[in-house]
This record gives C-alpha cells, sequence and structure tokens, in this order.
C-alpha cells in the first residue's frame, strides 16, 4: 500500500541490541507503508551489526545511516562506571550528526519530513525541532513501565524510592491501570542506592520533554489487547500500540551475529516439548555462584537443556563450557548465540528460562512458549511480574537474601513449566500461551489492532510533518 510517498522519516536509534532489533522491525513496517525511512544508529553498533557482511535492506524505502556517540574509534570504549560522561558525549556528537544528516538529506533532494527517537535520545526531538520537524518517542518496553515511570514522576516517587530502599516485603501500591505492585516489581533503576540510578534524571528530562508537547504521541511495542488498561492509564500521553516488534517471515531482525553452531539439528533430534532453552540477553552476564545455581538444577532435574551462556573476560570459556557439560553427557548444548526466533519457534522446546527482557518477553508470547522469570536489571522484574500474575504465561524465581536464586528454587520452578509437578497450574500456563499467541499474531496480520494503529499514525501526519 503506496501512501505518504513524499514523507522522509529518520528512526534514530539507541545503540544496543535490545532497542535496534525492534526498531528496525518498526522501520521494516513503516517502510512497507510506502513511507521512505533512515534508519540511523551509532557508528560502534553499526560495525557490530555489520562485522560479516552488510546487511542487504529487506525493503527499497529502507536505507542505513551512522551518527557518531563519540567513541568511533575502536580503541577507545565507555567507561561502564562514568555513564554520565558516555551519555554527554552521545548528546554532543549525537546532535551534530544529527543536524549533519538532516542537512545532507535535504542537500540530495531527499528531506526529513519526521522524526522517531529512542528512550534516552530527547536531544533527537530537540535537533529535529531546531528543522522543524515533528517527532514521536518510540518506546521499546512495555506500556505498563512507560506508565510506572510517569507516575514516578508525578507523586509517587517519594514513596516508591522509600519502599525500595527499606526493602519492605509487605509494600503494595495500586497505582491507576496497573496491577498491585511489591518492592521487588519495580524497574530496577528506582532505587536511589542501585546502581541504576544514574538514569533517574534522564527519565526525568524525557518525561518533561514529553509533558510539554501536549499530549504527545508514543509508539509503544506492544498490543491493545495486552495492555489495555496501561495504555489508556495516562491521560498526558498518547501511547500508540504497533507491537509486537519482531522478526517475522524470511525477514531478518538481528544482524549481530552470523553462526555456524548446529544447535537446530541438535534441537531436531530431541522429543517434542522436552528442551529447556536458557538465555539471559546480550548483556548480562551471571556471576560464577548464580552460574553454578543453574548448573546444580540442571543437573538435579535431569532435563535436556540449550544454554546460551556469554563469554566472560579474562576466562577461558571453551575450558568451562567442557567442565559444565562432563556432568551432562548429551542432556544439554552450551552455545556463544543462537538465532532466539528459530529456537522458540522449534517444536522440540518445552520451556524458555529468561531474563524477560521485553524483546525475549513479546517472542514467548508470540511463539507460545511457557517462561521461567528470571528477571536482573532494568524494566525485568515489572515484565516477570506481568508474565506470572497478569498473563499467567509462565513463572517466575524467588532469589535469597543475597540476590541469588538457589537451585532448588529454580528446579521448583522448572518443574511446574515443564509439568513434573502442579500439572493444573501447567494446563492453565498452557492455555494462556495459546490464547496471547493468537491474540499477539491477529494484532500485527493485516486489519489486526496494530498494523491499524501504524498506519492510522502515518496517515495523520500532514505534508508538513505535523501530527
Amino acid at each position: 500500500m503506496m501512501r505518504n510517498k513524499n514523507h522522509h522519516f529518520l528512526l534514530i536509534c539507541f545503540p544496543s541490541q535490545g532497542y535496534i532489533n525492534p526498531s528496525l522491525q518498526l522501520a521494516i513496517r513503516l517502510a512497507n507503508l510506502g513511507v521512505a525511512v533512515t534508519f540511523a544508529t551509532t557508528v560502534t553498533a553499526s560495525r557490530r551489526m555489520n562485522k560479516t557482511e552488510p546487511p542487504p535492506s529487506p525493503s527499497p524505502r529502507l536505507s542505513f545511516a551512522t551518527f557518531s556517540d563519540g567513541f568511533d574509534d575502536e580503541t577507545l570504549k565507555p567507561n561502564a562506571n562514568d555513564l554520565a560522561h558516555y551519555f554527554s558525549e552521545l548528546n554532543r556528537c549525537g546532535s551534530q550528526s544529527m543536524t549533519d544528516l538532516i542537512t545532507s538529506s535535504a542537500h540530495n533532494g531527499r528531506p526529513i519530513t519526521f522524526v522517531i527517537y529512542s528512550l534516552l535520545l530527547s536531544w533527537a526531538a530537540d535537533v529535529a525541532s531546531t528543522f522543524g520537524i515533528a517527532s514521536s518517542l518510540f518506546f521499546a518496553q512495555p506500556a505498563t513501565v512507560l506508565a510506572l515511570y510517569y507516575y514516578y514522576f508525578h507523586g509517587h516517587g517519594d514513596a516508591i524510592s522509600t519502599q525500595l530502599l527499606q526493602k519492605d516485603p509487605s509494600f503494595s501500591i495500586q497505582l491507576p491501570g496497573l496491577p498491585s505492585l511489591t518492592a521487588r516489581d519495580f524497574p530496577s533503576f528506582f532505587s536511589p542506592s542501585g546502581p541504576l540510578a544514574f538514569f533517574i534524571p534522564l527519565m526525568r528530562e524525557q518525561l518533561e520533554f514529553l509533558g510539554r508537547q501536549g499530549r504527545a504521541r508514543v509508539l509503544v511495542n506492544t498490543f491493545h489487547t495486552l495492555e489495555g488498561e496501561a495504555l489508556g492509564a495516562i491521560g498526558e500521553l498518547k501511547m500508540v500500540a504497533v507491537g509486537p516488534l519482531i522478526q517475522r517471515g524470511s525477514i531478518r531482525g538481528d544482524l549481530f551475529q552470523v553462526t555456524s553452531e548446529d544447535y537446530i539439528e541438535w534441537l531436531s533430534s530431541k522429543a517434542e516439548s522436552s528442551v529447556i532453552y536458557i538465555s539471559f540477553g546480550s548483556i548480562c552476564v551471571l556471576s560464577d555462584q548464580q552460574e553454578e545455581e543453574i548448573v546444580g538444577a540442571l543437573f538435579e532435574c535431569g532435563y535436556t537443556f540449550l544454554w546460551v551462556i556469554r563469554s566472560k573476560e579474562n576466562e577461558d570459556q571453551e575450558e568451562e563450557d567442557e567442565r559444565i557439560m562432563k556432568k551432562f553427557g548429551g542432556k544439554g548444548k552450551i552455545v556463544r548465540w543462537c538465532d532466539q526466533v528459530q529456537v522458540l519457534s522449534h517444536p522440540s522446546l518445552g520451556c524458555f528460562v529468561t531474563h524477560c527482557g521485553w524483546n525475549s518477553t513479546l517472542e514467548s508470547l508470540v511463539y507460545g512458549v511457557l517462561m521461567v522469570g528470571f528477571p536482573q536489571q532494568v524494566d525485568q522484574a515489572t515484565n516477570a511480574k506481568l508474565v506470572e500474575d497478569v498473563w499467567r504465561t509462565g513463572v517466575r524465581v524467588k532469589p535469597n537474601a543475597k540476590g541469588i536464586v538457589e537451585r532448588g528454587e529454580i528446579r521448583r520452578c522448572l518443574d511446574i513449566v515443564m509439568g513434573d509437578t502442579s500439572l493444573e497450574k501447567r494446563g492453565e500456563m498452557e492455555r494462556n500461551v495459546k490464547k496471547w499467541k493468537e491474540l499477539a499474531r491477529e494484532a500485527i496480520g493485516e486489519g489486526g489492532s496494530s498494523d491499524v494503529n501504524l498506519e492510522s499514525f502515518v496517515m495523520e501526519i500532514d505534508g508538513d510533518g505535523c501530527i
């Protein structure tokens, strides 16, 4: 369907795989609606994406560009202990790069008419405004989390922070449009003493910017039947559900890795619904103690598993893998990376032990896979809460006082989702994953709610790029 042929969207994407994969899918779907789209992320992220060979564009109307975060030279790396400096450089260098990109696009007869930008990149909206170009935020987490961010900065932050500091197990709060939440259900950066507290002022700045726009439209990677109440919870924002934004058909959305490992052949040799898939995303590296607890649980329960283990610095990973696999023989397989969509859609999969990153959570819903929520940071605790208590498509582990999930607790959860205990509960979860699988696919199918929402969003942009 060719509409708005004169529009040229610029999609400015935060340089992490968790943002890039859904943002790329959004860019593809916009291009399929007939608008030109330039997808831009940092030079460094683009280099990681294309380290094997440049990816073919999935649409003739989609092109790729880069912007600088100040660390384009491969010999320079941001200091993980000084995120303030990184974000300052990202703002400074990214703003200049984006200005140059918009200027050059206009000179080449392809002027940018609308900007979509990731969370934490509100400077992109500032740059767009200097050119008289309208913009919208793309929120790659659930609507529930965006509503929580809003409530935190609108009257509830002190109460939430106090309870998180005190770690009061009896604390519970009911916010409009959201499920009842306890201290362990909040995004990790809400804790003022936590390692991610640095993000609090950045999030405040983002929400204040949206508030000044007057019912700003925010594209959200979710779908209406999944989060209907949360989508309408904040009157100051117009949340537009356009998800789930995941890889479909032959379009590859994950451009970061290519592997020759034979895990699909290995999965095909296993019985239906018999394999536990374990992955903690592209960033998290487990502590040695937590890894040992998982190994112990897998050994005790005897289930077959496919485990994605990220390489650790200063460690012979192959030697470590060999040490682990000696305990299991042919009952398990360890890989550095895998095509998660391929794995989740494989009939041998029985469940997914996941950090509950939002991309992984949505992929599990779309492919109908039961989950064991094992959250680590950011929005993952909230996502795990939704999985266990709202959508009821899995269970969630409970860590001990030191934050370690012990092997007995891991085995308890595995036995529930794999059907060795609580058959009634597993049956309920299986019915729920089937329901959400159908509803998710319906939302992104032709004429589905998210499909219609995205098309309406594009159609409502007038000739000057204003909504």
